[in-house]
């Protein structure tokens, strides 16, 4: 199992290298000068060289590379072009309300579409399967930037429930900042977990440990969740390392909707200024968040399926 780890975690970090090197060799090809963007348009060229000097943007590919890794070595992303803070701080600031708008979409997403995929699946062929399904092809339907406005204006704006944007001063301020946004975000993934956990789970039910439960005298409510639930929950698992990897690296239309203070609005300002230091470090905590949730993910099912670990 040890084997097995350490191997998994020696292909994150080659794929963390991977896209945050593809990632530079993008940026750099990108027609706009940093100097300019830093310094404006009326600066004059001994500025602007010096700039260049100053950022290591005066030399070729790899030497900027080359300078880009050094300073990652020593834990220095650099420092933005627009705001001229240092992109570790900024990234400081913004990582922890994206974490919470992520976790809080998943609880949602487990809260709600587990046991409507588990009520479908015994339910199957009923109304409870019928209702599911509709649910499903609604939230897999509509976009996320429709699915937002729309709990903004009938949430916020007609009943006034929940505040309109911004992350809120704490507390039970907070809590209520973040419901809309996690609604927003949850709502395509309560479909996807329903759908994977229902059709898991019809397949399951019809195994021969299963109907051996069943004979044994077992309640319905023990066979799906003490035995078949447990055996249904691979597919499960690795959409959710998926979604939270993803989903740490910004949601960049509902943070945008909500003006939620993460790294999705973050890095679509510093796509839109050119803002090159910012826009690596953005994919590479990217790049790492999805490396993690990928690992965890390889964990959970060796939890669930101790095997996969002898293979």
């Amino acid at each position: 199992m040890i084997a097995h780890v350490l191997r998994r975690l020696g292909w994150s970090l080659l794929v963390i290298w991977f896209v945050v090197s593809a990632t530079f060799a993008m940026t750099m090809a990108i027609p706009a000068d940093p100097g300019k963007t830093l310094l404006g348009p009326h600066a004059s060229t001994e500025a602007i060289e010096r700039v260049r000097a100053q950022y290591c943007l005066d030399r070729g590919l790899l030497g900027r590379y080359g300078c880009w890794i050094a300073r990652v070595a020593h834990g220095d992303l650099g420092e933005s072009y627009r705001t001229r803070r240092p992109v570790t701080a900024i990234l400081a600031d913004r990582i922890g309300p994206t974490a919470q708008l992520a976790l809080a979409a998943i609880l949602l997403q487990l809260v709600i579409g587990l046991p409507l995929g588990i009520l479908a699946a015994i339910r199957r062929g009923r109304w409870p399967d019928h209702a599911a399904n509709a649910v499903g092809l609604i939230g897999q339907s509509a976009p996320t930037f429709v699915v937002g406005t729309i709990l903004l204006y009938v949430f916020s704006y007609r009943f006034g429930w929940f505040p309109i944007s911004g992350q809120g001063a704490g507390g039970w301020d907070r809590v209520l900042h973040l419901v809309l946004p996690a609604m927003t975000l949850a709502a395509g993934g309560i479909a996807y977990y329903a759908q994977i956990v229902r059709s898991e789970l019809v397949e399951v039910l019809g195994e021969d440990y299963i109907r051996t439960a069943r004979a044994k005298g077992l309640s319905e409510r023990a066979v799906v969740l003490r035995h078949a639930l447990r055996s249904a929950l691979g597919p499960l698992v690795t959409l959710i390392g998926l979604d939270l990897g993803v989903l740490l690296g910004g949601a960049v239309v509902t943070e945008t909707i909500f003006a939620w203070p993460g790294l999705g609005r973050e890095v679509l300002l510093a796509i839109l200024e050119v803002d090159l230091p910012l826009i690596l470090g953005v994919v590479l905590v990217s790049a790492i968040a999805i490396a993690i949730a990928n690992l965890l993910v390889d964990l959970a099912h060796l939890w669930l399926d101790p095997r996969l670990g002898d293979r």
